[in-house]
């Protein structure tokens, strides 16, 4: 069972004054002169209502009265035990007058041991609290009975204080009908100790997509805390955050990307209800009085910041919570910072591909340029959705990332967002345990799409411009992971020239003097006919 961790002494006395029974405040030298009322034969109960501070209403030990309006709590487990030596019944006021001079103190002190003030604890049993909060004990005995919390859930923080309750108790008139009147005795007593419960913080990335998915794009953090209601005069004395960061993430210093807010609600004003220090790799944001005294129980308290990966990888970070020193962290002990959060990994991988001639592929080309597409699985086949697929930009702007082949070819995107473990937030700021769809990955699909072929090489056109890949979280290393080939230009048609050339030329040479030749002999032949 996880124990309230108080720094100061005066507020575990003031807890166990709020959470004793109630009903035992009445108990007054007086009470005997009513002894004679009780039946020593008659045997009682007592009914255990568990339930969350501050547990709102108005509940009589007769059970009448407005029950309180805040959770029940199942799986408590009590030991009761009867005071031995406090007799109720001896006629005169000394059991009375013993029973309501134990202190608080006395009582916080029994917690664990065998006698209470002196006197021994007998005949222990044990409870334990059903769904709807509630255990009854029965056939008790008239007497004093010292009733302990001994194990409760992991998200009670703050289990009851010890208290007593008497077979029979002095009835509470408060006016409601049906009620024992003043004067009269409850055997079958209802009792409702109070216990403070917790929700860890729960730190959270939030919106990357929005942010890039280049390597230095913005990191959204935020860090949600739910205030749990405390104890009667308890009240909220310290509450801080202190988030140190993995060295592979650069924070944003700069103070106005720090806020704090209730989740759909109102800011606080960073100075006048909070401070927000920067030191190193550290935020530490801690509430003045001002805004400790706006701290309401069941509000979500979003504290935001902002950071960007400088490296590839899995990159994890926890924070922690402090509020009033409780243990929030259920099954968890607090660090030095207080209650951690869950881990939130946010993962980043590099891509390299080469450009190479398409006829040699150790022909590697420069100058090549290229879009890189963001798709939504983790899996082939985003290339399909091209037309909807968002471009990554250069980090803080709209601007398409645009990257060029070097002198060997080589493509390096220095680094691309894969993935992280965001979790889904409901309407009223709780962060669930649900990742969000498409996040929790550990490899993402892009597409290359050419804009720029090399000088010398044809440009792609259409799907043959696109190039689908797969990218890993973490360093996926400097070998390529595939070509991307470009084709060389064509040339215009050249003339003749070369051994072809002199043929074509001999072989025209040759029938224009066929031709020629031809000639002379038809000449020589009309001659040789005329004359």
């Amino acid at each position: 069972m996880t124990a309230l961790t108080h720094t100061r002494g005066r507020r575990a006395a003031a807890l166990t004054a709020a959470l004793s029974l109630g009903a035992l405040s009445v108990l007054a030298t007086g009470a005997a002169a009513n002894a004679a009322a009780i039946d020593p034969d008659e045997t009682g109960s007592i009914t255990i209502h568990k339930y969350a501070n501050p547990g709102n209403g108005a509940a009589n030990p007769d059970g009448t009265g407005t029950q309180p309006n805040t959770d029940p709590i199942a799986g408590v487990v009590f030991e009761y035990c009867l005071v031995d030596g406090i007799d109720l019944l001896d006629g005169g006021n000394a059991g009375w007058d013993a029973l309501n001079a134990i202190t608080p103190a006395q009582k916080i002190a029994a917690q664990t041991g065998s006698t209470l003030a002196g006197f021994d604890l007998t005949g222990c049993q044990t409870v334990t609290t059903g769904a709807d909060g509630t255990v009854t004990t029965t056939a008790l005995a008239t007497g004093a009975y010292f009733v302990r919390e001994i194990d409760a859930p992991d998200n009670v923080v703050a289990p009851a204080t010890p208290f007593l309750v008497t077979i029979p108790t002095p009835a509470v008139n408060q006016g409601v009908a049906g009620a024992p009147l003043d004067g009269e005795w409850v055997y079958d007593v209802h009792v409702y100790p109070k216990n403070t419960v917790a929700e860890g913080p729960r730190k959270n990335i939030v919106g990357q997509e929005e942010n890039g998915a280049a390597l230095g794009a913005p990191i959204d953090y935020q860090v949600t805390t739910k205030i749990p209601a405390l104890g009667a005069g308890e009240v909220y004395e310290t509450f801080s955050l202190t988030d140190t960061l993995d060295a592979a993430l650069t924070p944003n210093t700069a103070l106005d990307t720090v806020s704090v807010a209730v989740a759909g609600g109102a800011a606080f004003v960073q100075g006048a209800d909070y401070s927000a220090v920067w030191s190193g790799q550290t935020l530490t944001v801690t509430f003045t009085a001002a805004g400790l005294a706006k701290l309401q129980a069941g509000q979500n308290i979003v504290v935001s910041f902002e950071a960007a990966a400088n490296t590839v990888g899995e990159i994890s970070n926890v924070a922690y919570v402090n509020l009033n020193g409780l243990t929030l962290t259920p099954g968890t002990p607090n660090g030095p910072g207080g209650s951690p959060t869950n881990q939130m990994t946010t993962r980043w991988g590099n891509l390299v591909v080469d450009k190479v001639n398409a006829s040699d592929a150790n022909d590697g080309l420069a100058g090549a340029e290229f879009e890189i597409y963001r798709g939504e699985t983790d899996e082939a086949g985003c290339i399909a959705d091209i037309d909807a697929l968002p471009a990554v930009t250069v980090p803080g702007t709209t601007t398409p990332l645009v990257v060029t082949s070097g002198a060997d070819g080589s493509v390096v995107f220095p680094g691309l967002w894969v993935g992280d473990t965001e979790l889904e937030v409901a309407a009223d700021g709780t962060v669930t345990d649900v990742n969000q769809p498409g996040h929790d990955v550990t490899q993402r699909c892009y597409v290359l799409k050419e804009i720029t072929a090399p000088a010398g090489f044809v440009l792609p056109v259409g799907a043959a411009a696109l190039t689908e890949v797969i990218v890993a979280a973490g360093d996926n290393g400097t070998a390529a992971l595939l070509d991307i080939t470009n084709t060389q230009q064509g040339v215009p048609t050249l003339p003749f020239t070369g051994a072809d050339g002199q043929l074509a030329l001999t072989i025209g040479g040759i029938a224009l003097l066929a031709v020629a030749l031809g000639g002379v002999l038809m000449v020589r032949r009309r001659r040789s006919i005329e004359s």
